[in-house]
């Protein structure tokens, strides 16, 4: 999932009006522990040694543009290309919607970008790139543990109460979300989630002073 206007640095992923966050104490993450994200894995590049690669370029117009660890949405930011800076594409993925590219400012780190944002300007013919290989994402997901169905912004997602597990988790892209609490009359904000990839966070909060617990198991 693309996000519309990526902000200044990376662990947001969505712009969304500025909320204050819940008491600590609302903010449970479970680390899947079979999941260990490394964000400066260098991809194979699938080429030949005979292959003449051309220049290929992408600049962050109307914006920064996100770098991620790999080649999709579902992947963590690890860095920006700043509105108007340029940086040469050393790969692509297999359908030409992704570059890899060095993270500006870093040493050895590399990351993608995408093609099909309205913040890349890309110069050259990417099918001219060799195909790099992605890492693969590892997954991401919001709990719903109260009673209560929960709405969760931007996305325009409900997430219904516990006891329609397995319903209650969903699986979303690395980013910022806002939780609300949609079965109350104003629809109160709950808390704001900075989701990372191979985290599942629970919403134990509600729009009353309740506090709750996902069953075991769950």
């Amino acid at each position: 999932m693309l996000r519309s206007q990526p902000p200044t640095l990376p662990r947001t992923a969505t712009p969304a009006p500025e909320l204050a966050a819940a008491p600590d104490s609302t903010r449970q993450i479970q680390m899947l522990p079979t999941y260990s994200v490394a964000s400066t894995l260098l991809p194979a590049v699938l080429s030949t040694p005979t292959l003449t690669v051309r220049l290929v370029t992408v600049t962050a117009v109307n914006g920064n543009l996100y770098i991620r660890r790999g080649s999709g949405s579902d992947f963590d930011p690890i860095g920006l290309l700043e509105q108007g800076n340029t940086e040469t594409a050393l790969g692509r993925d297999i359908l030409g919607k992704w570059l890899y590219i060095p993270v500006p400012s870093t040493n050895s780190k590399f990351g993608w970008v995408s093609t099909l944002t309205i913040y890349s300007s890309i110069s050259g013919h990417i099918k001219d790139l060799p195909v790099a290989e992605s890492p693969l994402a590892y997954p991401a997901f919001i709990q719903n543990c109260s009673i209560h169905n929960m709405l969760i912004q931007p996305a325009n997602v409900i997430i219904p109460p516990y006891l329609q597990f397995p319903d209650n988790v969903v699986r979303f892209d690395p980013g910022e979300y806002t939780v609300y609490d949609y079965d109350m009359v104003k629809t109160p904000e709950i808390l704001t989630v900075d989701l990372r990839e191979g985290e599942t966070f629970q919403v134990t909060a509600s729009g009353t002073a309740a506090h709750h617990k996902c069953p075991d198991g769950q």
